[in-house]
């Protein structure tokens, strides 16, 4: 017989929602439960008023749609749905609760999110042709209540559901499970994790080609095309262009001979000049919301390139009264960073050594610190990510460098290096601004998410300036003739009271 769970486990979703709204999307729970191959019974209990659900393993479980007992404590109009496992075993625990963490959003929740987007929700009324009704669309891009309103917007512009395939990239984002459960019950979009990527383009080329469309990819770091080109180039052809919005992406397709265009939203002059400083600003600040109990300031941090992002990094933890050092391995960026005021210097171990920082954050996008470098740090530092993936630091050299690996939950996993310093890598080594969050606000990242939307149209449209391969100067040109920055100006420029005009 499997162990039986005890003491009964509990899991609990908040969700802004009307009355008639949370109890319709309790009851879709409890009716998509009722048919699962593993629920032998679900029935409402009126005494305890919640669904009762009765395994065929003999588990139960329990649905109870509550609000808090401290309405003031919480947003308004907040509906609580828990989940408790009372009964049975791990495994069928882990399928009770999957279920009940894949709850779409609300009607309320996508037009709080579709009021703070003005710019990609209204992007149909741009082209009111529909000029994407004719192509597939394969994106890689962050799970965030933001990414709804974008793949609305690409719907309105012609998208057939059909056609478009997502891919999650798996990261602890803090709705990812609500946004693939919005995707798959209310649009039918295909849903692919991270893991099975090439059996997701695989299925996505397949769909869309026999519809005889093809496709244009919308990537956040380099993950379809360079697996496409290495491991299916015969399919290359499919795909009419690329659209990529970070910096590490664009690095790996560089290694790459790209037979399409590339509309660079990650290089745009519109990219670099707005959202480099968000960017930074949500990375810091969500490390300090995993170190309450730190005291930072007056302390020794290590920037790890000085690239549009390190510099915003280094620019806000000196705002936070940290001393900041920079490294990087281009001598102009050095140069730079130097001549900013950042104690800089052409070896990194003799940097770490001599400054001896407690906060290292790694801004390369690729590989920039291991356990040749860790072993310099003092005790109890802290070792954070602002890159796609966990490409950053030489976790697996870490590993095998440290006599105790600790798993620390939320916070990240703990390295005791052997006769070397403890150490804690924040976020498990993944991107910081992602961990557990919604990093940028939607009103701050509106602008590059219709930029995106931008670069498919133009790409959809065979756009004579998009030549195979890099496209920035066009990339610029195209994004500049859209109009979308001049909206920006306008909603949160001098005339909306955003400067001193």
């Amino acid at each position: 017989m499997p162990a039986s769970v005890k003491p009964p486990l509990v899991h609990a979703v908040d969700v802004i929602a009307t009355p008639d709204e949370a109890r319709h999307l309790a009851g879709e729970l409890a009716a998509r439960l009722a048919v699962s191959p593993d629920v032998q019974s679900m029935e409402w209990d009126e005494a305890t008023a919640s669904w009762r659900c009765v395994l065929v393993d003999g588990g139960r479980g329990r649905l109870t749609l509550a609000t808090p007992a401290d309405p003031a404590a919480a947003a308004a109009n907040t509906h609580r749905l828990v989940a408790t496992f009372e009964q049975g075993s791990p495994d069928a625990a882990e399928a009770f609760f999957a279920a009940a963490r894949h709850l779409p959003f609300t009607d309320t929740e996508v037009a709080a999110a579709v009021s703070e987007l003005p710019l990609t929700s209204r992007l149909a009324d741009r082209w009111p042709d529909k000029p994407l009704a004719g192509t597939g669309v394969l994106l890689t891009i962050h799970h965030m209540r933001d990414f709804l309103v974008l793949v609305d917007s690409l719907l309105a512009l012609g998208v057939d559901p059909a056609h478009m395939t997502v891919i999650d990239k798996e990261y602890p984002y803090a709705h990812t499970h609500r946004v693939d459960a919005h995707l798959v019950q209310r649009h039918g979009i295909a849903v692919w994790r991270y893991r099975d990527l090439r059996a997701g383009i695989e299925d996505h080329i397949g769909r869309v080609a026999a519809a005889g469309k093809q496709s244009v990819v919308m990537d956040d770091g380099g993950y379809v095309m360079p697996t496409v080109l290495r491991e299916l180039p015969e399919q290359a052809s499919h795909f009419t262009g690329l659209v990529e919005q970070t910096t590490s992406g664009i690095r790996k397709v560089e290694e790459l001979d790209l037979p399409l265009p590339l509309f660079s939203v990650a290089e745009s002059d519109m990219k670099g000049m707005i959202e480099s400083y968000g960017i930074a600003d949500a990375a810091v600040r969500n490390t300090l919301r995993l170190l309450p109990d730190e005291k930072l300031e007056g302390q020794a941090a290590l920037v790890l390139g000085f690239g549009r992002i390190g510099h915003e990094v280094a620019r806000v933890l000196e705002t936070r009264r940290m001393r900041v050092a920079v490294f990087d391995s281009d001598i102009t960026r050095l140069v730079a960073a130097h001549e900013e005021g950042f104690l800089t210097g052409r070896s990194l171990d003799q940097l770490v050594r001599t400054h001896r920082p407690r906060l290292v954050v790694g801004c390369v996008g690729s590989r920039s610190f291991g356990a040749r470098e860790a072993r310099l740090l003092p005790d109890r530092s802290f070792l954070v990510s602002t890159t796609s993936r966990n490409f950053e630091f030489d976790l697996d050299e870490l590993r095998a460098g440290s006599s105790q690996v600790t798993d620390r939950g939320v916070l990240g996993t703990g390295y005791q290096l052997a006769g070397g310093p403890e150490l804690v890598v924040l976020g498990h080594g993944m991107p910081i601004n992602f961990h557990y969050a919604e990093s940028l606000s939607n009103r701050y990242v509106d602008l590059v998410l219709a930029g995106l939307a931008v670069g498919a149209v133009a790409l959809a449209r065979g756009d004579a300036r998009l030549r195979p391969g890099h496209n920035v100067a066009a990339t610029n040109l195209i994004l500049a003739e859209a109009g979308i920055v001049d909206d920006y100006y306008r909603l949160y420029g001098p005339a909306a009271g955003g400067g001193r005009g």
